[in-house]
């Protein structure tokens, strides 16, 4: 079964040669590697030329940077694969990944698999996405990439059936461009809603390498940061009618979305701030009811809510934010 395996790529040269390597050595042979360079201006697109000059599996599409979401609308536009899987090119993967994916979703004739990962945050390595579980519906799948430690709500990490992602004109389910964060996130539910069975892989196969701004180099909010409440109101739209999962994804959305209110009040601009606040404000109860967040992280942001409140001075609260998330 051709696996047909999307890397959007833009200025991330130090990275790359690692990411391509994990993915041309994986154990699962039958690979096609799509690799989409958004306009990159590192030398990145030069490195995927070489790779593809080493790997015939590997086919490169040079474009002007359009953002993630369009780099992969054109993978999606030209894969041929039975199943299709994403890759972030600062990224990498064990040997063994695509063969145990593969392999969980064939035994279980499922439409989508998940695999565990490890998060690179800024202290320790963490290994996430480890419950058991069963193959499951739409409400379980949700409540298992939701719940604390799960399997995110990312499209790395995952494989998905062409079925579930092209209807039966063979046109596709489409990142939204006017997304620059949480797209992936509403294009992940709207592939899950029509999937009648997901399987998971409870093994860390992926490594993830977040890359977060930080609100002590931030000096403006931009449309782009923005965009993200947009992504968020309509994540809450694709939710299945389960009041438990809408608790707990209110209550993410407040735990992720806290830093742009961090980032507005430290660059003073006060319109974003009202607009943040407003969005957040209905979500904070399921933030803090959620046994999903952790006490130590809630007494943290409360504290800042406490400064900002006072309004406390930019610097401190850039430093409270650096001091409690381990921000160099």
């Amino acid at each position: 079964m051709l696996v047909s395996v999307i890397v959007p790529v833009y200025n991330v040269a130090p990275y790359l040669d690692k990411c391509l390597k994990s993915i041309c050595t994986q154990t699962y042979r039958e690979l096609e590697i799509i690799l989409i360079d958004d306009g990159s201006t590192d030398g990145s697109g030069e490195k995927c030329d070489r790779w593809s000059e080493k790997d015939s599996r590997i086919q490169v599409v040079h474009q002007k940077n359009g953002g993630v979401s369009s780099a992969r609308n054109t993978g999606l536009s030209i894969c041929t694969g039975e199943l299709i899987g994403f890759v972030d090119s600062d990224d990498w993967l064990e040997a063994d990944m695509i063969e145990k994916q593969e392999k969980c979703l064939t035994e279980n004739r499922a439409d989508a698999v998940m695999c565990g990962f490890v998060d690179y945050p800024h202290g320790a390595p963490v290994r996430k996405g480890l419950f058991k579980s069963p193959p499951c519906d739409f409400v379980n799948t949700v409540y298992q990439m939701m719940r604390r430690n799960g399997y995110f709500t990312s499209l790395w990490a995952k494989l998905f059936s062409r079925k579930i992602v092209f209807n039966n004109n063979d046109q596709y389910i489409q990142f939204d461009p006017t997304l620059a964060f949480g797209e992936d996130e509403v294009w992940l539910l709207q592939v899950l809603r029509q999937s009648k069975r997901t399987a998971f892989v409870p093994e860390a196969l992926y490594y993830w390498r977040p890359r977060e701004g930080s609100v002590t180099r931030s000096d403006t909010i931009t449309e782009k940061m923005m965009s993200i409440l947009a992504a968020k109101r309509k994540t809450l739209l694709l939710l299945p009618d389960d009041a438990g999962i809408c608790r707990l994804a209110r209550g993410r959305i407040y735990n992720d979305c806290y830093m742009l209110k961090v980032m507005a009040y430290c660059t003073g601009d006060r319109k974003a701030l009202q607009k943040i606040n407003e969005e957040l404000r209905p979500m904070q109860w399921d933030w803090i009811c959620s046994a999903d967040v952790l006490l130590l992280r809630k007494l943290k942001l409360l504290m800042m809510e406490a400064e900002m409140k006072c309004g406390a001075p930019t610097e401190l609260i850039k430093k409270t934010y650096a001091i409690t998330h381990g921000i160099k």
